[in-house]
């Protein structure tokens, strides 16, 4: 069971009664929620389980608890999974381990209806689930690799600020995530663009014309930017509009299209304007290479 601290108070009796129930598992899924917003169950397998039964049986109790809330969106086909999202005893236990004031942390019910209804939810969730498919494979790894860091939007937007010359909102990129992988010997710090493939191409270029005068002005070296598109087709035209970039060789890009067996970390990676085989992600980093910033 979870030995982390609560706080103390007329009204901590409801949050010690609940810690008797949550591991230090549960609260780790708290605080992917609190960072992502949604998570699926597979991706919730991914980062903490071995089976999809297992998930599905401690994510309803969690729900039970009222510590998470699930639900699934309308498909025009299929079914989709379980989504779920923090509740208000999750806010408060996630204020808690973070040393806030827990009575005071709530979940606003028109923000979570807003992340079920948004237009940008399969974006979101797209997201996500390339930084916990990655989760998985390192933990599949057995040690010989690691996600060692993963930022949301808006705390890759401020990793970007924070190593810029510029001024925030003067042209600078805002990456859907941020992360650094290392496996055998190499690590790679890396922007993510994920592509549902609705931008245009000029909305796509815009985008790395952004890198470009990042990389004019950062204090540190550019991190890679990948590219995930939703198709081959879709990869190749954007790929041909992104290399026409002006000063696209100050930023390492790669590409890929990730079908629904291909794993992130595995050959599905081809750098900007190279015709060859694709590479493994570890693959586009140097040897030795150390986390920047």
């Amino acid at each position: 069971m979870d030995k982390r601290s609560l706080p103390t108070g007329r009204r901590e009796n409801h949050l010690l009664r609940l810690a008797r129930h949550l591991t230090d598992r549960d609260h780790d899924i708290l605080s992917l929620l609190h960072t992502h917003r949604v998570l699926t169950t597979s991706q919730i397998t991914q980062v903490a389980f071995t089976s999809h039964s297992r998930t599905l049986q401690r994510m309803r109790t969690l729900t039970a608890l009222g510590v998470v809330a699930r639900f699934c969106p309308r498909l025009d086909r299929g079914s989709a999974p379980w989504h779920y999202v923090l509740d208000t005893h999750g806010a408060r236990v996630v204020a808690a381990d973070q040393g806030r004031d827990a009575e005071r942390a709530r979940v606003r019910r028109d923000r979570q209806l807003a992340v079920a209804n948004s237009a940008h939810l399969a974006h979101r969730v797209g997201v996500n689930g390339f930084f916990t498919s990655l989760t998985g494979s390192a933990r599949a790894s057995e040690g010989r690799a690691e996600l060692g860091e993963w930022l949301n939007a808006a705390d890759a937007a401020e990793w970007v600020d924070a190593r810029s010359r510029q001024a925030w909102g003067a042209g600078l990129p805002q990456p859907d995530g941020y992360g650094h992988w290392r496996q055998g010997g190499r690590s790679l710090a890396f922007f993510l663009e994920w592509d549902t493939g609705s931008e245009t191409h000029r909305q796509l270029t815009a985008k790395l014309e952004r890198y470009v005068a990042f990389a004019g002005s950062a204090t540190v070296p550019v991190p890679w930017v990948l590219f995930v598109f939703p198709s081959g087709r879709r990869e190749a035209n954007a790929g041909s509009a992104l290399s026409r970039v002006p000063g696209v060789r100050q930023v390492p890009v790669a590409t890929a299209c990730l079908p629904d067996a291909a794993a992130p970390d595995e050959a599905v990676w081809r750098p900007l304007g190279t015709g060859g085989d694709r590479v493994r992600l570890a693959k586009l980093a140097t040897a030795g290479a150390v986390a920047w910033g």
